[in-house]
């Protein structure tokens, strides 16, 4: 028996468009991390000891794996498997050929496939056969945005996406039975110069016949409109006693032309019945549309209220007509009106740990309209590193901070005044938000109170596209600082940082878009963005000079005994997820940007709003808040340095070690910057010829353990590049007295 040590492949000549021939291996070798077979040896350990030991379980059924040995019987498979591959994308006559090479006194062998692919087939003209002129000219209207083109190389995969399209693409134009078996792709090879033509057929349905059942008849292609809409609100009122009522609604949804909608129940309306319409896509008279059938199904899964949804189509056709007739029947059945939830998590912010508890009551359809109204009480209790109180309180004796809230929220599934409802299409599923939360925190150097509120939009034009705009957020912040910590914030002249520890009042609007894509896809790159726009006391301060309000010293405008600034804030976050040549290895890359910049002669952006950096999801090697600005040390534990600017990347290599227990090695770059500048923080404003050199630089290695519901986190990183030491110490994993700095982070979930 030989180990299988290595696959691998070379091609040689024209390189193959988008190759994946490593997952065409049927024998995969064992898992390595850093070039060693961790896996395989962890097996190896666990065989040492005898069978259904504790120990044995654990490294052979847990931890390893099998050692992967080499089968010739498997080379051959392979052989077809990547000659099919070929063939499918275009390459038909590639020759392959296996080089095996033996290490007789390891007991090993690699296997190198070498590939020369010679010239793909081209496509050099499609061409269509459709008898029913009706669906050919369909057909050409769309024909345009086919996937396969003249001139591209041949691909089985491009051609099946392109029958998927034109089944779709009828589906959609009232072609309610056409499927895919009716597509037919006939490809002719008998040309020279590595051309193909295709010819694209569409035939007829074909259905068994009702006189006699064992014969097959073809009928003609017809498209189907919806004839009516049936409605069941509440289908459990079926199974009751009591007469049944059929109301008939006439609604139109964009102020147009009105529809009939059929709503059979026994009791008083419990829903709104215009909201149940508006979730329907599916509309009396119109033509069949299988988009129309699928966001329906979203749309009302959205509303949050019903635990069973069903929609059927039944055919009432007259076989003679030239169209087809659909009756659309939905069923719903509503989920509980009300539910209490609660739930205790550990809770990580930067890197300073903590316990919450958090108790919930939602009520669905509050008013009757698919309102989703919820209030959360929560309470924690932290750990908090950087205080300035010699002796904090403890409580339990290990916990410093205490935080505690209520937070209200209503989501409404339509667009409320200013925003008319027309102005929108429904097929943005949209949704208006009300929020309203206090929080209180009581901390080693101050007590602080925040009242916040806020009202918005959201909606959802695709899957992976979500925009949030809040034209009101509204938060008022007192605090109420222990005296040592007010004796430090009254030592310093600059008046940024007594700004961040007063009252003060955040009158602002926001805008948010969010990207995302669907992370189940396997072996595919993926990414994720969010970006959000802040505007800060602008609106308002007009009204506080029509009322004749003047700024204080710090550039603020006063309401209610609270000032307020004017600021612009933008932060985005960008992440981009590469599966490596293992399924089980994931390169994960992200890059983080912030600024915010005062306005209208204010001297700094609210506390809330500045930036941090260091902690568990960021910088791991520093604390969070003790690192920066740029190039500035702060001397003692004093307070969370924050700045205007903030920039980010961050780089992690995920690998799986067993079924659960997943390792990581990172690296983290970045730092905070000030954008005016600061005598007393030398070195920490932001310049184009100096930002790099104060990039702080860590590593390190972290496990992940999966609980399902949860993922726990450790991470240890060590600091490369310190930007605040003196030229020439900067590459450095010490401090000053020579001691490694290392930066243990215990966490929940992951860190992008």
């Amino acid at each position: 028996d030989r180990l299988l040590l290595k696959n691998s492949y070379k091609i040689k000549g024209n390189k193959i468009k988008q190759s994946d021939i490593s997952s065409l291996y049927l024998q995969k070798t064992n898992r390595r991390v850093l070039g060693v077979r961790i896996y395989a040896q962890a097996y190896d350990f666990g065989m040492l000891f005898r069978d259904s030991s504790w120990v044995n379980r654990l490294f052979t059924k847990n931890i390893g794996e099998k050692p992967v040995l080499y089968d010739s019987n498997m080379v051959d498979k392979t052989f077809a498997n990547i000659r099919q591959y070929l063939e499918n994308n275009g390459y038909f006559n590639a020759k392959i050929k296996a080089q095996i090479t033996e290490y007789p006194g390891m007991k090993t062998v690699k296997v190198k496939y070498i590939i020369y692919p010679n010239e793909p087939y081209r496509i050099r003209k499609i061409k269509l056969d459709i008898p029913d002129p009706n669906l050919e000219a369909f057909v050409t209207v769309d024909f345009n945005n086919r996937y396969v083109q003249e001139g591209d190389i041949f691909s089985v995969d491009e051609l099946a996406l392109e029958r998927e399209r034109l089944v779709n693409s009828l589906n959609n134009v009232g072609y309610y039975y056409f499927s895919k078996k009716q597509v037919l792709i006939e490809a002719d090879s008998n040309l020279n110069d590595r051309e193909i033509d295709l010819t694209l057929k569409l035939l007829p349905m074909r259905i068994r016949s009702k006189e006699y059942p064992d014969s097959i008849i073809e009928v003609r292609n017809r498209r189907y409109r919806i004839k009516t809409v049936t409605i069941y609100p509440e289908l459990g009122e079926m199974d009751e006693e009591g007469p049944v009522d059929t109301t008939i609604i006439e609604y139109s949804v964009d102020r147009r032309k009105k529809r009939k909608y059929i709503f059979i129940h026994k009791k008083d309306f419990v829903v709104n019945p215009n909201t149940i319409i508006n979730a329907i896509y599916l509309k009396e008279g119109n033509f069949y549309r299988k988009n129309d059938f699928a966001e329906s199904y979203r749309s009302l899964t959205g509303l949050g209220i019903y635990r069973f949804i069903n929609i059927q189509f039944n055919d009432v056709s007259d076989p003679d007509a030239e169209f087809g007739d659909l009756d659309c029947v939905v069923k719903l059945s509503r989920s509980p009106r009300f539910a209490i939830s609660s739930d205790t998590e550990l809770k990580n912010t930067g890197g300073d740990l903590g316990i919450e508890q958090g108790f919930g009551f939602m009520s669905r359809n509050t008013f009757k309209n698919a309102e989703i109204f919820k209030i959360n009480l929560r309470g924690a209790l932290e750990v908090q590193s950087v205080t300035n109180v010699a002796n904090p309180n403890k409580i339990l004796g290990i916990f410093n901070t205490f935080e505690t809230g209520v937070n209200m929220s209503l989501d409404i599934p339509r667009f409320l005044a200013p925003i008319r409802r027309e102005r929108f299409s429904r097929y943005f599923r949209p949704k208006t938000r009300i929020k309203l939360g206090y929080n209180f925190q009581d901390r080693p150097d101050y007590q602080r109170t925040i009242l916040d509120l806020s009202y918005g939009y959201f909606w959802q034009p695709s899957e992976k596209v979500n925009h949030i705009l809040n034209p009101i957020e509204i938060s008022a912040v007192k605090i109420f600082p222990e005296p040592e910590f007010q004796n430090v914030i009254d030592q310093y002249q600059d008046p940024r940082i007594k700004y961040s520890y007063q009252d003060h009042l955040v009158l602002g609007m926001s805008y948010a878009f969010i990207y995302h894509e669907k992370i189940g896809r396997k072996r595919k790159p993926y990414q994720y963005f969010f970006g959000k726009v802040e505007l800060g006391g602008v609106p308002y301060s007009g009204f506080s000079k029509m009322f004749g309000n003047e700024k204080d010293t710090l550039g603020q405008h006063w309401i209610s005994n609270l000032p307020y600034t004017q600021f612009f804030r933008f932060e985005g976050d960008y992440r981009y997820y590469l599966p490596a040549y293992s399924k089980n290895v994931i390169n994960v890359f992200r890059f983080n940007f912030g600024i915010g910049v005062p306005l209208g002669g204010s001297i700094a952006v609210p506390f809330e709003k500045a930036f941090y950096i260091g902690g568990a999801n960021s910088l791991r090697a520093w604390v969070l808040g003790t690192l920066g600005p740029g190039a500035y040390k702060a001397s003692g534990n004093t307070f969370e340095m924050t700045g205007d600017m903030k920039i980010e990347l961050n780089y992690e290599l995920r690998f799986d070690i067993s079924k659960s227990l997943e390792g990581a090695f990172f690296a983290d770059a970045g730092n905070i910057w000030l954008l005016k500048n600061n005598t007393l923080m030398p070195n920490g404003v932001f310049r184009f010829d100096t930002f790099i050199p104060q990039f702080a630089l860590d590593a390190g290695f972290g496990l992940r353990y999966d609980l399902g519901f949860l993922v726990i986190r450790f991470d240890g990183a060590i600091p490369l590049y310190q930007p605040y030491r003196k030229p020439g110490e900067r590459w450095n994993i010490s401090n000053e007295h020579s001691k490694l700095i290392v930066g243990w982070n215990f966490a929940i979930g992951y860190p992008f």
